[in-house]
């Protein structure tokens, strides 16, 4: 099964006041970025730790939700459906960039405020 077949069982609790509330709660804890890459730009979502179609009693727990940004989300539920993980190397690439560009300013700027 692929993730475009994947039943989405959280559909329904990720609508209305309580789950944006409590989404909001979760963005705060986490300090508005991913929890597995660090990426605090673009948009965030508020990831079900044990998935919902297994424990649909945690689905609003703050303690059983993490914000992960689409890339790292995607990641997790790839696994989770049965599919491969995506290659580390890809990942790790992704993680160093990030960083190198989490100020907003361009390499070369860096390097010479190193050098």
């Amino acid at each position: 099964m692929g993730v475009r077949d994947y039943t989405r069982h959280s559909k329904r609790i990720t609508r209305g006041p309580r789950w944006h509330t409590l989404r909001m709660a979760v963005l705060e804890r986490d300090g508005f970025k991913c929890v597995d890459c660090g990426k605090s730009r673009g948009r965030l979502e508020c990831d079900h730790v044990i998935p919902v179609r297994l424990r649909p009693d945690l689905a609003y727990a703050p303690e059983n939700c993490a914000m992960r940004c689409p890339s790292c989300h995607s990641a997790k539920t790839r696994i989770e459906v049965g599919n491969p993980p995506p290659s580390y190397d890809r990942h790790g690439w992704r993680k160093a960039v990030n960083e190198l560009t989490a100020d907003n300013k361009p390499l070369s700027s860096k390097e010479e405020t190193h050098a």
